[in-house]
């Protein structure tokens, strides 16, 4: 990947999502956990920030393909495009699949094996995002050529219309019986097929393989950029507290014009800097491995201060789970990446932020 103005997007954005679900998977824990007391209002207000920060899966998956197109847009995909994703992603995503299945293991074997097959085929853990991404790198690679020949505009809006009516189905319409498998799908499995994140895709696909037109359409519609975030987040935060779509996860209808309008305020904002934050570097880097790692260490956290630690952090407790939870998890990446076989558990660190070099002047 080159190491210029794209790069220096990628690094905030990637970290800006990575710490969004951190922070959106502490509020959650934090809201759960019995040992913390806190006022409805003060509830009311996590619970909102939580909603506020659901962007963070389905703006991964933007970014994810907006890296490839971009990557990919003037030459061919290598023949090492998938050997290096199913090495680097797939593999420590089946590896934590069986980590996050071992509470069940008091339970039996049979219990044990049934969590870890339904964590690795069915992404039933919070690491599912890997196989909705997977999809997008199969489709890449097949339909990508094909893409480009099409008119964006045209696909985008398709994209959307197949997005929307997906997500509105499982969002309105009540499952047709009460059996197991038909309450899961709705639940939970429709999260899955690539139909729900079709239209981050596009963008991230049109983005990346046009850099130079989108960077001018951002810059063409700044002020509309600018405002429209106000917009989809007063109105979705108004629809969740009216009752009218009371799910509070990324998978709301209106939760497509929200990561939409967010994605693009930050794109704007980030590609004014002429580089990227050294904090928002850092994290960027070790982000595949927050993404794998924090959610185990927020549960342990939890337990600990259940069962064992005297003290009281009530409203505070979801800033302790962030930052506990963010810092073992920088400190596990950290110490695995070290091992030969480390890679099993955290995939691949990200590269480190280059300064562009500078073009020499022309000879006169």
């Amino acid at each position: 990947m080159r190491s210029d103005g794209l790069v220096k997007e990628i690094f905030v954005l990637r970290s800006i999502g990575c710490l969004s679900i951190v922070m959106l998977h502490s509020i959650f824990i934090a809201l759960q956990s019995d040992s913390v007391n806190v006022s409805s209002f003060y509830s009311d207000i996590l619970v909102s920030a939580q909603l506020l920060l659901n962007y963070g899966t389905p703006m991964f998956v933007f970014i994810s393909e907006f890296v490839i197109a971009y990557s990919y847009r003037k030459k061919p995909i290598p023949e090492s495009f998938f050997s290096k994703r199913l090495k680097f992603i797939l593999i420590p995503y089946i590896t934590m699949a069986l980590i996050y299945a071992m509470p069940f293991f008091h339970l039996g074997i049979d219990t044990w094996s049934a969590k870890a097959l339904m964590n690795v085929f069915a992404g039933d853990y919070h690491g599912y995002f890997i196989l909705i991404i997977f999809q997008f790198y199969l489709f890449h690679y097949f339909f990508s050529e094909k893409l480009k020949n099409l008119n964006p505009v045209n696909v985008i809006a398709v994209s959307f219309m197949i997005n929307f009516i997906y997500v509105a189905f499982f969002n309105l319409v009540s499952p047709p019986s009460d059996s197991a498998i038909i309450i899961y799908i709705w639940e939970r499995f429709f999260w899955i097929p690539m139909f729900g994140w079709i239209f981050y895709f596009m963008i991230g696909f049109y983005a990346g393989t046009y850099y130079e037109e989108f960077i001018d359409f951002l810059r063409r519609n700044r002020k509309v950029i600018l405002v429209l975030p106000i917009v989809t987040t007063f109105l979705m935060l108004m629809s969740f507290h009216l009752g009218w779509l009371t799910d509070n996860s990324s998978k709301r209808i209106d939760i497509i014009f929200q990561t939409t309008a967010v994605s693009l305020l930050l794109f704007y904002i980030v590609h004014q800097l002429k580089y990227p934050p050294p904090l928002f570097v850092f994290i960027s880097r070790y982000s595949f491995g927050i993404y794998l790692w924090h959610y185990a260490y927020i549960f342990i956290f939890d337990y600990l201060y259940v069962n064992w630690i005297p003290l009281s952090f009530n409203g505070l407790y979801f800033l302790v789970l962030f930052f506990f939870s963010l810092s073992m998890s920088i400190l596990t990446v950290n110490l695995l990446s070290k091992w030969q076989y480390g890679y099993l558990f955290i995939g691949k660190m990200g590269i480190p932020f280059k300064k562009p070099e500078k073009t020499p002047p022309a000879a006169s």
